[in-house]
């Protein structure tokens, strides 16, 4: 048996070889999860909302597409770690900046430092977004 070295579990080479096969001719998670023009509409609403509420409802637009596409995983953290390696890291990297910035927001009583730059935090989810291709059908 070999072991896992990202959490040392002991792993079989077999069970090592249908992941990587599964992985890789198994088609991806369709992330296209809502009809032609919604997702335009509902980001066009969130960036008319206030900072606050814009940040922790794009937040929600993220973690509903993760569902819907069937992304497993208890809380928006575990989904957003699947999916990690279907974007690139800069991207990936602005995406968690957002979600803790939003659990700022929501779970520090008085939090609004950072929104500011508001635009951009709603911008690194779009682009997100964009990269897994939930607006393909925009």
């Amino acid at each position: 048996m070999m072991k896992d070295r990202r959490n040392n579990n002991p792993v079989s080479f077999f069970e090592q070889l249908v992941a990587r096969l599964v992985e890789k001719f198994l088609p991806k998670n369709n992330f296209i999860v809502f009809g032609p023009g919604e997702l335009t509409k509902l980001w066009e609403e969130i960036e008319a909302m206030e900072p606050k509420m814009a940040v922790i409802e794009a937040d929600k637009v993220v973690d509903v597409v993760l569902k819907r596409a069937g992304v497993p995983g208890e809380t928006m953290a575990e989904r957003l770690r699947k999916v990690q390696k279907q974007v690139q890291r800069p991207i990936y990297s602005g995406m968690w900046e957002a979600h803790k910035m939003r659990n700022r927001l929501v779970h520090e009583v008085g939090h609004n430092n950072g929104l500011g730059n508001y635009h951009d935090l709603l911008w690194k989810m779009k682009k997100f977004l964009i990269s897994l291709g939930a607006f393909k059908n925009e």
